[in-house]
């Protein structure tokens, strides 16, 4: 039934092009009650552009929407959608477009700036209960993020995150630039994501211009997608399983990673692969005598990987257990197609000429937490505008709903699974 609701209302909807998928101008009124007829877990983002406020929703396919913002404000999602809370904040701090009836309207990343009441964050409610501050600055090699603990007998109450201490705008970087030149920028939203992003923002120029990587080009871009996300997997996981007392494991794991990354070296020019995927294709071909070394290491990763479904390192893992596994599968899925897809790939030229267009344009990719995706609005082939969307907003969020209940022991196990990098989502 909702299902239906939401064709009939997109049906109605002025729709102008964009590339990768259409965007559906709505009505304040069919703004809202869109939210309230979609999957909250489908809610990918939302960012202001164009004088207007886009909402981003992921199932299957992309679903981009768009309502006009009146006296710079727009309805707020956050009442129906908790996911939208942390971007309508963000709108708010550097478009100053303003989400009415939003449920925060706290500093997103510029905390502070004229504020006395800084730091802001909910009082402890229960009788003993008190705040523990955890980070940006420690003793040891952490994440720039904030943490506030409320403990309550000895167990966490509530976590809240302050971001912000990663922020580049690296959104506004982009502008004035062309595609190729702008990549650059793209990629570096988040060190564990750089193939993601460099794809998704690739996708986007390219889908601006209705234009395409060759099939080389596609099939290379799809295997180095699946070996960013392997070693994604295997670093969160050799983390986790130190924290639990496995370090045996946990060694081979990081010395897989280190290996995979070696090889790639060699494959590719970059241990991360950084600036290989360019708007177009890629911008050097494999090297295909590295191919052996590669496969032996994603053989190493995936047999390491099989280790973690015993019920010794279950057990260890705790409140990690169930993301832990998850990884694994994905580690045991993913490493042994790798190889052969690349050894298979078609032979031709590995990039594409993009015409100087003026359009807009949308891209995404997979990386291991969940999907990237970015828009572009090109003006004679140069960045007019362009925003980029990374799922770790919504995994902090799930982060801080896991936390409750938990002492900060296990916590530190479920965070260094979780492998949250707060460049993702501080942009």
């Amino acid at each position: 039934m909702r299902d239906a609701e939401i064709a009939g209302l997109l049906a109605a909807s002025t729709v102008e092009p964009c590339g990768g998928a259409a965007l559906h101008l709505l009505t304040p009124a069919d703004w809202q009650h869109l939210a309230t007829l979609v999957d909250p877990a489908d809610f990918a983002g939302l960012f202001v552009a164009d004088g207007r406020a886009h909402a981003l929703f992921f199932r299957a396919a992309p679903l981009l929407v768009a309502v006009t913002l009146a006296d710079k404000a727009f309805p707020a999602l956050s009442p129906s959608i908790p996911a939208a809370s942390w971007f309508e904040r963000l709108a708010a701090e550097r478009d100053g477009a303003i989400a009415t009836g939003a449920a925060d309207t706290r500093p997103a990343v510029r905390h502070g700036e004229g504020d006395a009441a800084w730091p802001r964050f909910a009082e402890p409610a229960g009788e003993g209960a008190f705040q523990v501050g955890q980070g940006p600055v420690s003793g040891l090699i952490a994440r720039p993020v904030h943490r506030r603990f409320t403990i309550e007998a000895g167990r966490i109450a509530r976590l809240e995150h302050r971001h912000g201490y990663a922020h580049r705008d690296v959104a506004a970087l982009l502008h004035g630039k062309s595609p190729r030149a702008a990549a650059r920028f793209a990629a570096r939203l988040a060190g564990d994501a750089v193939v993601a992003h460099a794809l998704a923002f690739a996708r986007a120029a390219e889908a601006a211009g209705d234009g395409a990587a060759p099939p080389r080009a596609a099939a290379l871009r799809a295997a180095m997608l699946e070996i960013e996300q392997v070693t994604a997997h295997l670093l969160a996981l050799a983390g986790t399983l130190d924290i639990a007392g496995h370090a045996g494991l946990a060694a081979r794991l990081g010395r897989a990673r280190d290996d995979i990354a070696a090889a790639v070296a060699v494959l590719f020019g970059h241990r991360l692969m950084m600036d290989v995927v360019i708007p177009g294709g890629i911008d050097v071909d494999a090297r295909m005598e590295a191919l052996p070394a590669l496969a032996s290491a994603l053989n190493d990763a995936a047999a390491a990987a099989r280790r973690i479904g015993g019920f010794g390192v279950r057990h260890a893992l705790g409140p990690a257990s169930a993301l832990a596994r998850e990884r694994a599968r994905a580690i045991i899925a993913l490493a042994p197609g790798i190889a052969p897809a690349i050894d298979a790939a078609p032979a031709g030229e590995i990039v594409a000429p993009l015409p100087p267009v003026s359009a807009r344009g949308l891209g995404s990719a997979a990386c291991a937490r969940g999907m990237v995706h970015h828009w572009v609005k090109l003006h004679d082939g140069q960045i007019a505008a362009a925003a980029l969307i990374d799922p770790a907003a919504g995994r902090f969020r799930a982060l801080e709903d896991a936390a409750v209940g938990l002492e900060m022991e296990a916590f530190a196990m479920l965070a260094e699974c979780y492998a949250l990098p707060p460049g993702a989502i501080d942009g």
